[in-house]
Protein backbone atom coordinates (compact mmCIF):
# COMPACT_ATOMS: atom_id res chain seq x y z
CA UNK A 1 0.00 0.00 0.00
CA UNK A 2 2.86 1.72 -0.37
CA UNK A 3 3.98 2.63 3.47
CA UNK A 4 7.44 2.75 3.47
CA UNK A 5 8.55 2.79 6.86
CA UNK A 6 8.32 -0.41 8.09
CA UNK A 7 8.26 -0.43 12.24
CA UNK A 8 7.88 -4.42 13.59
CA UNK A 9 6.70 -7.59 12.72
CA UNK A 10 4.39 -8.97 15.20
CA UNK A 11 4.48 -13.22 14.82
CA UNK A 12 2.25 -15.89 15.52
CA UNK A 13 3.55 -18.98 15.93
CA UNK A 14 1.47 -22.14 16.12
CA UNK A 15 3.02 -25.68 16.11
CA UNK A 16 2.60 -29.27 17.79
CA UNK A 17 4.84 -30.49 20.61
CA UNK A 18 6.61 -32.78 19.02
CA UNK A 19 7.79 -30.63 16.31
CA UNK A 20 11.61 -30.13 16.99
CA UNK A 21 12.26 -26.86 18.51
CA UNK A 22 15.42 -25.89 16.37
CA UNK A 23 12.68 -25.32 13.47
CA UNK A 24 10.63 -23.16 15.57
CA UNK A 25 13.68 -21.41 16.43
CA UNK A 26 14.97 -20.74 13.08
CA UNK A 27 11.90 -19.72 11.92
CA UNK A 28 11.59 -17.12 13.93
CA UNK A 29 15.09 -16.18 13.38
CA UNK A 30 14.40 -16.18 9.33
CA UNK A 31 11.73 -13.82 10.19
CA UNK A 32 13.82 -11.44 11.99
CA UNK A 33 16.60 -11.67 9.72
CA UNK A 34 13.85 -10.69 6.57
CA UNK A 35 12.80 -7.83 8.62
CA UNK A 36 16.36 -6.63 9.31
CA UNK A 37 16.58 -6.29 5.78
CA UNK A 38 13.80 -3.59 6.19
CA UNK A 39 15.59 -1.76 8.62
CA UNK A 40 12.89 -3.20 11.44
CA UNK A 41 13.06 -6.64 13.78
CA UNK A 42 10.61 -8.87 15.68
CA UNK A 43 9.36 -6.94 18.26
CA UNK A 44 6.51 -9.32 19.81
CA UNK A 45 3.75 -11.43 19.37
CA UNK A 46 2.23 -14.92 20.27
CA UNK A 47 2.94 -18.97 20.51
CA UNK A 48 0.66 -21.38 21.04
CA UNK A 49 0.59 -25.10 20.41
CA UNK A 50 -1.40 -25.89 17.30
CA UNK A 51 -2.18 -29.95 15.93
CA UNK A 52 -0.13 -28.47 12.41
CA UNK A 53 2.73 -25.67 12.19
CA UNK A 54 1.33 -22.35 11.38
CA UNK A 55 3.57 -19.57 11.17
CA UNK A 56 2.55 -16.19 10.54
CA UNK A 57 2.53 -12.40 11.79
CA UNK A 58 1.26 -8.99 11.17
CA UNK A 59 3.52 -5.78 9.75
CA UNK A 60 3.55 -3.16 11.35
CA UNK A 61 4.67 0.79 9.13
CA UNK A 62 3.87 4.36 9.07
CA UNK A 63 2.53 6.53 6.31
CA UNK A 64 0.71 9.75 6.10
CA UNK A 65 -2.61 9.34 4.94
CA UNK A 66 -2.08 10.78 1.20
CA UNK A 67 1.23 7.91 0.74
CA UNK A 68 -1.03 5.29 1.20
CA UNK A 69 -2.11 3.18 -2.75
CA UNK A 70 -5.10 2.04 -2.29
CA UNK A 71 -6.85 -1.25 -4.25
CA UNK A 72 -9.28 1.74 -6.13
CA UNK A 73 -8.62 4.82 -7.87
CA UNK A 74 -7.89 2.83 -11.41
CA UNK A 75 -8.37 5.41 -14.35
CA UNK A 76 -8.98 4.74 -17.73
CA UNK A 77 -6.65 4.88 -20.08
CA UNK A 78 -3.68 3.60 -16.97
CA UNK A 79 -1.01 1.09 -17.59
CA UNK A 80 -1.02 -1.93 -15.47
CA UNK A 81 2.44 -2.93 -14.21
CA UNK A 82 3.65 -6.38 -12.63
CA UNK A 83 6.71 -6.51 -10.57
CA UNK A 84 6.80 -9.95 -10.36
CA UNK A 85 6.71 -12.85 -12.66
CA UNK A 86 3.72 -15.88 -12.02
CA UNK A 87 4.12 -19.49 -11.39
CA UNK A 88 4.87 -19.72 -7.71
CA UNK A 89 1.84 -22.41 -7.09
CA UNK A 90 2.80 -24.97 -9.72
CA UNK A 91 6.61 -24.28 -8.63
CA UNK A 92 6.22 -25.49 -4.88
CA UNK A 93 3.55 -28.14 -5.79
CA UNK A 94 6.60 -29.64 -7.53
CA UNK A 95 8.68 -29.29 -4.57
CA UNK A 96 6.51 -31.20 -2.48
CA UNK A 97 5.64 -33.70 -5.12
CA UNK A 98 9.76 -34.50 -5.34
CA UNK A 99 8.92 -35.75 -1.56
CA UNK A 100 6.70 -38.43 -1.64
CA UNK A 101 5.28 -40.96 -3.13
CA UNK A 102 4.00 -38.55 -6.85
CA UNK A 103 8.23 -38.53 -7.49
CA UNK A 104 7.82 -41.04 -10.17
CA UNK A 105 5.30 -39.67 -11.88
CA UNK A 106 6.37 -35.83 -11.92
CA UNK A 107 9.91 -37.10 -13.14
CA UNK A 108 8.61 -39.02 -15.93
CA UNK A 109 7.55 -35.35 -17.71
CA UNK A 110 10.51 -33.32 -16.00
CA UNK A 111 13.83 -33.54 -15.39
CA UNK A 112 14.19 -33.19 -11.60
CA UNK A 113 17.64 -30.58 -12.55
CA UNK A 114 14.68 -28.06 -14.05
CA UNK A 115 12.43 -28.50 -11.31
CA UNK A 116 15.38 -27.20 -8.37
CA UNK A 117 15.59 -24.18 -10.88
CA UNK A 118 12.14 -23.23 -10.59
CA UNK A 119 11.63 -23.99 -6.83
CA UNK A 120 14.80 -22.02 -6.49
CA UNK A 121 13.48 -18.86 -8.41
CA UNK A 122 9.70 -19.06 -6.50
CA UNK A 123 11.57 -18.97 -3.27
CA UNK A 124 13.50 -15.84 -4.23
CA UNK A 125 10.22 -14.18 -5.69
CA UNK A 126 8.33 -15.28 -2.22
CA UNK A 127 11.43 -14.16 -0.04
CA UNK A 128 12.28 -10.68 -1.72
CA UNK A 129 10.18 -7.72 -0.25
CA UNK A 130 7.65 -5.03 -1.94
CA UNK A 131 9.54 -2.34 -0.18
CA UNK A 132 11.23 -1.45 -3.17
CA UNK A 133 7.90 -0.78 -5.08
CA UNK A 134 6.55 0.95 -2.49
CA UNK A 135 9.76 3.33 -2.42
CA UNK A 136 8.93 3.71 -6.40
CA UNK A 137 5.33 3.89 -6.07
CA UNK A 138 5.82 6.93 -3.72
CA UNK A 139 8.41 8.61 -5.85
CA UNK A 140 6.83 8.25 -8.75
CA UNK A 141 2.87 8.76 -8.12
CA UNK A 142 0.56 6.10 -9.10
CA UNK A 143 -3.29 5.65 -8.69
CA UNK A 144 -3.73 2.48 -7.29
CA UNK A 145 -2.30 -0.86 -6.64
CA UNK A 146 -2.72 -4.76 -5.05
CA UNK A 147 -0.54 -7.45 -4.12
CA UNK A 148 -1.15 -10.77 -6.35
CA UNK A 149 -1.42 -13.55 -3.89
CA UNK A 150 -4.01 -16.24 -3.54
CA UNK A 151 -6.81 -15.09 -6.02
CA UNK A 152 -4.29 -14.90 -8.80
CA UNK A 153 -4.00 -12.01 -11.40
CA UNK A 154 -7.44 -11.74 -12.74
CA UNK A 155 -8.65 -12.45 -9.58
CA UNK A 156 -7.04 -8.85 -7.75
CA UNK A 157 -7.11 -7.51 -11.22
CA UNK A 158 -11.12 -7.95 -10.99
CA UNK A 159 -10.73 -6.29 -7.74
CA UNK A 160 -9.18 -2.93 -8.43
CA UNK A 161 -11.57 -3.06 -11.44
CA UNK A 162 -14.68 -3.61 -9.56
CA UNK A 163 -13.66 -0.96 -6.86
CA UNK A 164 -12.64 1.66 -9.35
CA UNK A 165 -15.78 0.97 -11.58
CA UNK A 166 -13.87 0.37 -14.62
CA UNK A 167 -12.49 -3.07 -16.98
CA UNK A 168 -8.86 -4.13 -16.94
CA UNK A 169 -7.45 -6.40 -19.82
CA UNK A 170 -4.75 -8.18 -19.48
CA UNK A 171 -2.18 -8.60 -23.12
CA UNK A 172 0.50 -10.11 -21.42
CA UNK A 173 1.40 -12.47 -18.44
CA UNK A 174 5.26 -12.77 -17.08
CA UNK A 175 5.36 -16.24 -15.80
CA UNK A 176 8.57 -18.40 -14.07
CA UNK A 177 10.45 -20.33 -16.92
CA UNK A 178 8.91 -23.68 -16.77
CA UNK A 179 5.85 -22.90 -14.83
CA UNK A 180 2.96 -23.24 -17.53
CA UNK A 181 4.24 -26.76 -18.40
CA UNK A 182 3.74 -27.32 -14.54
CA UNK A 183 0.41 -25.62 -14.22
CA UNK A 184 -1.10 -27.55 -16.90
CA UNK A 185 0.26 -31.26 -15.41
CA UNK A 186 -1.57 -30.32 -12.29
CA UNK A 187 -4.09 -28.96 -13.41
CA UNK A 188 -3.69 -25.61 -11.77
CA UNK A 189 -5.22 -22.28 -13.55
CA UNK A 190 -2.00 -20.53 -14.37
CA UNK A 191 -2.74 -19.71 -17.84
CA UNK A 192 -6.39 -18.40 -17.04
CA UNK A 193 -5.04 -15.69 -14.96
CA UNK A 194 -5.80 -17.34 -12.00
CA UNK A 195 -2.90 -19.01 -10.30
CA UNK A 196 -2.39 -18.47 -6.53
CA UNK A 197 0.33 -16.95 -5.55
CA UNK A 198 2.70 -16.94 -2.50
CA UNK A 199 4.01 -13.20 -1.41
CA UNK A 200 3.40 -12.26 -4.98
CA UNK A 201 4.50 -9.22 -6.57
CA UNK A 202 2.19 -5.86 -7.08
CA UNK A 203 0.14 -4.93 -9.96
CA UNK A 204 0.41 -1.62 -10.23
CA UNK A 205 -1.76 1.16 -11.75
CA UNK A 206 -0.57 4.44 -13.31
CA UNK A 207 -0.97 6.80 -16.05
CA UNK A 208 1.23 6.05 -19.28
CA UNK A 209 3.40 8.96 -18.91
CA UNK A 210 4.94 7.12 -15.29
CA UNK A 211 5.60 4.04 -16.59
CA UNK A 212 8.90 4.45 -18.06
CA UNK A 213 9.87 6.32 -14.58
CA UNK A 214 8.84 3.24 -12.66
CA UNK A 215 10.54 1.33 -14.32
CA UNK A 216 13.52 3.34 -13.79
CA UNK A 217 13.18 3.32 -10.01
CA UNK A 218 13.12 -0.33 -9.80
CA UNK A 219 15.98 -0.49 -12.36
CA UNK A 220 17.92 1.14 -9.95
CA UNK A 221 17.51 -1.73 -7.30
CA UNK A 222 18.02 -3.83 -9.80
CA UNK A 223 14.66 -5.33 -10.25
CA UNK A 224 12.40 -5.90 -13.09
CA UNK A 225 8.81 -5.19 -14.30
CA UNK A 226 6.37 -6.17 -16.96
CA UNK A 227 3.69 -4.02 -18.36
CA UNK A 228 0.43 -6.36 -18.41
CA UNK A 229 -1.85 -4.25 -19.55
CA UNK A 230 -4.46 -1.48 -19.19
CA UNK A 231 -7.55 -0.11 -18.15
CA UNK A 232 -10.68 0.84 -20.16
CA UNK A 233 -14.29 2.34 -19.56
CA UNK A 234 -16.53 -0.54 -18.16
CA UNK A 235 -19.20 -1.63 -20.37
CA UNK A 236 -21.10 -3.21 -17.61
CA UNK A 237 -20.20 -4.58 -14.73
CA UNK A 238 -16.31 -3.95 -14.01
CA UNK A 239 -14.17 -6.80 -14.69
CA UNK A 240 -10.60 -7.98 -15.36
CA UNK A 241 -10.15 -10.45 -18.34
CA UNK A 242 -7.06 -11.63 -20.59
CA UNK A 243 -7.12 -10.11 -24.03
CA UNK A 244 -7.98 -12.49 -26.64
CA UNK A 245 -4.31 -12.54 -28.08
CA UNK A 246 -3.03 -12.81 -24.81
CA UNK A 247 0.79 -13.43 -24.71
CA UNK A 248 2.93 -15.70 -21.80
CA UNK A 249 6.03 -14.72 -21.60
CA UNK A 250 8.25 -17.07 -19.54
CA UNK A 251 10.93 -15.05 -17.48
CA UNK A 252 13.44 -15.08 -14.65
CA UNK A 253 13.70 -12.63 -11.70
CA UNK A 254 17.03 -11.61 -10.37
Amino acid sequence: MGVTDIISLQTFLAYPKDLPEEIVVNVLKGMNDFMKRLGAEVSGGQTIRNPVPVFGGVCLGVAHPNDIVYSNGAKVGDIAVLTKPLGIQPAMRSYRDLQDDKRDALLEKFQETELIKIQDMAVRLMTHSNLEVAHAMKEVGVNASTDITGFGLLGHASNVAILSGVDVVIGSVPCIKGTLELAKFFGHRLSEGYGAETAGGMLVFMDPSRVQDFGDVLKKSGLPCWTVGHVIQSSGTPSARLADDVQFIETEFP
